[in-house]
Order: structure tokens, then sequence, then C-alpha cells
């Protein structure tokens, strides 16, 4: 699909993995030497998929060990990226994505999964969307969204219990992979500027100001109804990285088992 600007958020480091020197999406996804990364592998996908251009937030200590992908516009994030959120990353992208048009595919970096997932993605681009996974495995970790139905979610966030949910269904998992339609880009960026705001230019409002995760921000875009939610199809293979343990997983038995599902890295 034609028209589409892509927004890998890559600025995060690998703090609870006990590698905070190596962002987690500049990992090798396997044990073989010259495997690609999450960020590499994520960026060429997003390029087979037809995205027209593909910009890159990371923090400027990394942006030598960036220079070696591919077809990308690097954004660097000025900030502490130790104790800033993912907001204000993905404002510092919405910034450099005002000179491209049409809608927007926004990413989390430290994610792997099946060509075929994105593929589904980028085909459903439509209204601004949170893409979800169909199942949930009950991980505390995982980012959960509640609603009536996938065109009226209304709820997204970790932990939520059964109480603060009675009355809704569990619609799936957060991938970390939203669509912003080119319609919602200015009220997405005033949103993510209000909740965390820009030096110099404007104070931040948000109840976590410049720690505010992306998460709080399709939070407002759900309840004011500017995004609904849609599952990727079933049987597709999708891990985040937030852990050692999911990164042992994901070298050791995820990305070995996609590379034989797909025939190729």
């Amino acid at each position: 699909m034609s028209g589409l600007t892509a927004v890998v958020l890559a600025a995060g480091i690998g703090r609870r993995l006990g590698q905070p020197s190596v962002p987690k999406s500049f990992l090798p996804l396997s044990h073989e030497e010259g495997e690609p990364t999450f960020l590499g592998r994520h960026v060429r996908i997003l390029r087979d998929c037809g995205v027209d251009e593909v910009l890159v937030v990371l923090s400027e200590a990394h942006v030598e060990r960036a220079k070696l992908l591919e077809g990308v516009e690097l954004v660097v994030n000025p900030f502490d990226t130790s104790t800033t959120g993912s907001t204000l990353s993905l404002l510092c992208g919405l910034r450099a994505a005002a000179r491209h048009d049409g809608g927007l595919v926004i990413t989390d970096a430290d994610i792997v999964y099946e060509r075929k997932l994105l593929e589904s993605v980028i085909g459903s681009c439509g209204r601004s969307c949170l893409f979800l996974a169909p199942q949930v495995s009950g991980d505390d970790e995982e980012v959960r969204v509640y609603g009536h139905g996938h065109e009226h979610p209304i709820l997204i966030g970790k932990g939520l219990s059964p109480l603060l949910t009675v009355g809704l269904d569990l619609l799936g998992e957060s991938l970390g992979i939203i669509h912003v339609a080119a319609e919602d880009r200015e009220f997405v960026q005033e949103g993510a500027r209000w909740l965390t705001g820009w030096p110099d230019e404007s104070p931040a409002y948000g109840f976590a100001k410049s720690r505010s995760e992306h998460e709080e921000l399709w939070q407002y875009c759900l309840t004011l109804r500017r995004m609904v939610a849609a599952q990727v199809p079933t049987g597709l293979e999708y891990a985040e990285c937030d852990t050692a343990d999911d990164y042992a997983y994901i070298r050791n038995e995820l990305f070995p088992a996609i590379v034989a599902k797909e025939g190729r890295r």
C-alpha cells in the first residue's frame, strides 16, 4: 500500500535484559553469526511491504550503530531515554514525519513476527487502528485491550483486573503496531505534545508528563473514538522482548521457528 510512513520507536534501552549498553532493538535474533537484529529485520519487512518512508527514532548515542541500516531516515531523540517514556520518543518521530504525507504506521522496535503479520496490517490500513493478537497468554507484561467489540475499544493497559474490566470483552493483546490515518495525524501529534510537553515550547499536562508511555496516548484516542481495534489472523508467530526470558525464548525457539516456516531470515 503506498502513501504510508513508518515511525519505528527504537530509543529504548535493554535495562531489564541486563545489557543496558545495547538497545534491545540492536540485539541479534539468533545465536548465528551475521543474523539480523530486531530493528534490521523489522525495517527490511516494512520496506518489503511497500511502506514509502521508514523513520527510525533512536537516542543520539546509537546513531552510528544505526547508520548501517539501509533505506531509513534516522530521527534523533535528544532527551534522556532512561528517564523519559516512549510518548516523547514518538513525538520526535511525529514531528519529523510532518514533511511526509499520508497515514502512519507506528511500531515498537523490540518485536519479532512473521512477514504475513505485517502484510495483514498494511493491507488493513484504513481508519486509525490499534492492531491486536487474537490470544493472550496471561503474562503480566501484556498490554491488553478491552471494549464492546473491535469497533468500540475502551481500555488499554497492563494488569487490568476483572473488577476494572467488568462488562467489557477482552479484545486481545496490543502488538505495538498502530495505524494513524492521515486525517488523525494532527490530533495524535497534538495529543502527544499535550501529554509530554516540548522544552521551550509548551508544558506537559499528562499525568506522567515526559515519562508517559505511548499506550497512554492510545487510551485518549480510544476514549475520544478516534481509533478502532483489529485482530491480525490467528496462527501467526509474534513476540515482544521485555525481559531476559523473552529474549532467550526468541533466540532459541521463536525466531528459528519463523525462519523454518518462511524459509528465509
